[in-house]
């Protein structure tokens, strides 16, 4: 009976010791005084420019040990990072760098950690104007007889600069971002009017479209031309009657918001007087909105283009 309760004793024990062990059959290990080893790397974060706190981070880490932050291969030593943590201290000097927790397995310890600071100037280009950011940061260090060997590490810089960005520069953010939306619609546009790709044309104006062009209004496309009906109907053959260009180049474009502006050069014929108006700049600022072109300003050389109109 003796020999009975050893035996489911000794497979008791033996049970214990399986669920104890990790699934790669080593048992965990680990110095717990890794974990203090750890903590001084993040000290001298918080303390970047402390003396003391940066010889404790060297002591700490191994003579060759780096900084991973991304697969480039351009990895840092020990003095290179410790030179950025010294520019971080100078344009974050309330920089906090809070460990949140530490898992330790073996030789290897995984840090949470909190990183806080209020930039004093741009970070990464973008500047808060004495805005503050909060974010996750999550390192893995490997050591190598009781120090740091190794730091791979992931910041959430973007939440930091998406934190830091004020509502002007968000602002302007958005405004660039639907300049280039209303950009490709005017292009298109454009490239329709030179072509004379009346369907898309059609596609791309607003029901209450305006075609303006400047100039003498004794020259029939002069004016205002409102409506799809009116610019197709009216404008459009006045226009194709009264010039031929000869020459045509977009030089510039840029947008911002709902607005675009295409500056250029062209010459032209006068079809009832054979008069070149010879070569002259044109400038076109579009309104689009919803992805249609509300407008449309034509502005040239309305004095050249008279003159050929009338023969002079």
């Amino acid at each position: 009976m003796s020999s009975i309760i050893k035996s489911v004793l000794a497979g008791s024990a033996a049970m214990a010791l399986l669920a104890c062990t990790p699934s790669s059959g080593k048992i965990a290990s680990g110095n717990p005084a890794d974990k203090e080893t750890v903590q001084k790397f993040y000290d001298f974060l918080s303390n970047p420019g402390s003396e003391s706190h940066a010889q404790a981070f060297n002591a700490a880490t191994t003579a060759r040990w780096e900084s991973v932050g991304n697969y480039s291969g351009k990895n840092k030593n020990k003095q290179a990072f410790t030179g950025q943590v010294g520019g971080f201290g100078k344009l974050m000097p309330d920089l906090k760098w809070a460990v949140q927790d530490m898992h330790q397995d073996g030789n290897t310890i995984t840090v949470r950690s909190r990183a806080t600071g209020t930039p004093n100037g741009p970070l990464f280009g973008v500047n808060g104007e004495g805005r503050s950011f909060d974010i996750l940061t999550i390192d893995i260090h490997e050591l190598e007889g009781g120090k740091i060997a190794r730091s791979y590490h992931v910041e959430d810089w973007a939440g930091a600069l998406q934190q830091l960005t004020t509502p002007t520069a968000q602002k302007a953010k958005m405004a660039a971002a639907e300049g280039q939306k209303t950009l490709a619609v005017a292009q298109k546009f454009l490239m329709a009017a030179g072509s004379g790709d009346g369907a898309t044309l059609m596609e791309l104006m607003a029901d209450d479209f305006v075609w303006h062009n400047e100039g003498d209004p004794s020259v029939p496309w002069i004016g205002n031309w409102t409506g799809k009906k009116e610019v197709m109907g009216t404008f459009m053959p006045k226009f194709g009657a009264g010039l031929k260009v000869t020459s045509w180049s977009t030089d510039y474009s840029f947008a911002s918001g709902d607005q675009a502006v295409f500056v250029g050069s062209m010459s032209a014929i006068a079809n009832n007087t054979g008069v070149d108006t010879g070569e002259f700049s044109w400038v076109v600022r579009v309104h689009v909105e919803n992805g249609k072109v509300k407008s449309w300003n034509w502005f040239e050389d309305s004095f050249a283009v008279s003159q050929a109109y009338h023969g002079q």
